[in-house]
């Protein structure tokens, strides 16, 4: 990417793994000043690197004990539907919004505290989309063994 070098690619690293990270400490890892690594980071939000800051919050201290993934398929999927999306992205339970590849092309991702929210979920969907929603499928999350995408740490990562 333009304007970010190697220093700021191991700041993101760093981040990433460790958000609540300070300045200073950050600052030593990186071998650069608490300002350097300020400049760096307000750089890197200027630039879109930096998305925004969050906690990652287990879902069922929330009542919400079903995550569930819904996968649509639309009749046409172009630059009309991303309203939809940005209102879906919008809603509180929802975590993530994909537009993807393959025969499915939406892909969703929301919490909810039962199954009869699930279903009030799924309709209110085909309400958004109306006769362009052509297929929902439901997949309940049974276990979750990873939450958050992190790198996988490689032998030659250890320093």
């Amino acid at each position: 990417m333009p304007g970010v070098d190697e220093k700021d690619r191991e700041i993101l690293r760093i981040l990433r793994e460790e958000g609540r990270i300070t300045l200073t400490e950050l600052g030593k890892r990186v071998k650069l000043s608490p300002a350097s690594v300020k400049n760096r980071i307000e750089k890197l939000e200027k630039l879109g690197a930096i998305r925004g800051y969050s906690a990652l919050v287990n879902p069922t201290f929330l009542g919400e004990y079903v995550s569930v993934f819904f996968e649509l398929k639309l009749a046409i999927d172009d630059h009309t539907v991303d309203p939809i999306l940005r209102k879906i992205a919008g809603m509180e339970n929802v975590e993530a919004v994909y537009r993807r590849s393959g025969d499915m092309q939406i892909l969703v991702k929301a919490h909810f505290s039962d199954t009869e929210e699930v279903k009030a979920f799924a309709g209110r969907l085909k309400r958004l989309f109306g006769k362009n929603l052509e297929r929902v499928e439901a997949t309940l999350v049974i276990d979750e063994f990873k939450e958050c995408w992190l790198p996988v740490r490689r032998p030659s990562d250890s320093r």
